[in-house]
């Protein structure tokens, strides 16, 4: 009778800016054969770096990093190796949290507070290619999907970062790639990767929805 055949290995990634955590994640997750711990970084460039190198089934990450948010490390990591499944490890039970989370690309949303034997079956389930929410979280986050809908103008332009609100201000006001980078002291190819980041985050294809999307939020003057 032949054996079963093994297990296969979930490779992990651990970043989070915290040593003990790390050791704890490490001490929570040594029982389980199937699961093994590929690397650590403290903070996002190093988290994408690892990721490059070491390619990881799945990224275990915090939301709060030194260098940046754990949602910008996730677009970037996915970015780097989109075949690596961002995990979100977090304490905060933001609802917002969440939904940037999963807009941001992650697969999974998981509670520090949870047992090994939770965090491994989630790693399993998040290298399928599956979905996990921590069950604390299910109610909070269907709420905010019934209650919230469409995100609005408002909410998408809070995704980008102040420079990239700039270049979609000057953008919406009808200059080109060269006046946009005159005006913000950058090279025509820099704006053209800003806007290339622009159009990621926003979900949108043309200069016109990024027009639009600037001139309903400053109608309502919340886009600062």
């Amino acid at each position: 009778m032949s054996a079963a055949p093994a297990a296969k290995t979930t490779r992990v990634l651990l970043i989070d800016d915290s040593p003990i955590i790390r050791l704890g994640l490490r001490s929570a997750l040594e029982d389980y054969p199937d699961i093994e711990i590929v690397g650590e970084a403290g903070t996002a460039a190093d988290g994408v770096a690892a990721v490059t190198k070491l390619k990881p089934d799945v990224a275990l990450l915090d939301v709060h990093l030194p260098d940046k948010s754990g949602l910008q490390a996730c677009r970037e990591l996915l970015k780097a190796r989109p075949q690596t499944q961002v995990l979100i490890l977090s304490s905060s039970e933001s609802e917002r949290h969440v939904q940037d989370a999963l807009t941001a690309g992650a697969r999974g949303y998981l509670l520090k507070d949870n047992d090994g034997a939770t965090l491994a079956a989630a790693l399993r389930t998040v290298a399928a290619g599956n979905s996990v929410l921590d069950p604390a979280l299910a109610g909070q986050v269907m709420n905010l999907v019934k209650n919230r809908g469409t995100p609005s103008a408002v909410e998408k332009l809070s995704l980008l970062s102040p420079q990239e609100r700039r270049v979609v201000a000057l953008l919406a006001a009808g200059l080109t790639n060269k006046e946009i980078g005159d005006q913000l002291g950058l090279t025509e190819k820099t704006v053209k990767n800003y806007l290339a980041t622009i159009f990621s985050k926003l979900n949108i294809a043309r200069r016109t929805q990024a027009a639009t999307l600037y001139t309903e939020a400053t109608s309502k003057n919340l886009t600062t």
